[in-house]
């Protein structure tokens, strides 16, 4: 039973001290001065250049991951761009030379009802404007008449 537990104690001795030069070795500097006796030390410094090289590989292996979901999300937005995109635009291109058309034959036909309305209406026009000529000559003949009237009243009148 003595004999188990010298050999669990110089086991787990003998694993400190060989994960103790390979952590330093690997990303730990060297520069430390922890005497050589000292195993709780070097122990602990171990165990933080493990945690270190863990939380290094955690955060690179963060960034690739996201990385690669970039890139696959690009990549769908490439196809669907290539696919399904070239049909949007395609449809969304036919829909707005359907408006402009629509737009246009709109146009002629407000342009053609106007036209109507002018023909149409050129008659009344016509006459109204005759009738309107007939008024001011009416009232021409009139001032001459009222003018003419009083240049003779003047005249065989004398002024007075």
């Amino acid at each position: 039973m003595k004999f188990n537990r010298f050999f669990l104690a110089a086991s787990l001795s003998g694993a400190v001290f060989a994960l103790s030069p390979a952590a330093h070795a690997t990303d730990c500097s060297q520069n430390s001065t922890t005497p050589s006796w000292d195993v709780l030390d070097r122990a602990a410094q171990a165990g933080d250049c493990a945690n270190n090289r863990l939380q290094a590989y955690r955060d690179k292996s963060n960034a690739q991951m996201q990385q690669r979901q970039q890139a696959l999300k690009d990549k769908e937005n490439q196809l669907r761009d290539n696919t399904t995109g070239r049909w949007d635009r395609a449809r969304k291109a036919e829909e707005q030379k359907l408006a402009n058309e629509r737009s246009n034959l709109d146009q002629r036909v407000q342009n053609g009802r106007n036209r109507l309305d002018t023909i149409r209406n050129a008659p009344q026009q016509k006459m109204d404007q005759i009738r309107n000529a007939g008024a001011a000559e009416k009232q021409n003949w009139n001032n001459m008449r009222n003018q003419t009237r009083s240049d003779v009243d003047s005249l065989l009148g004398g002024g007075q």
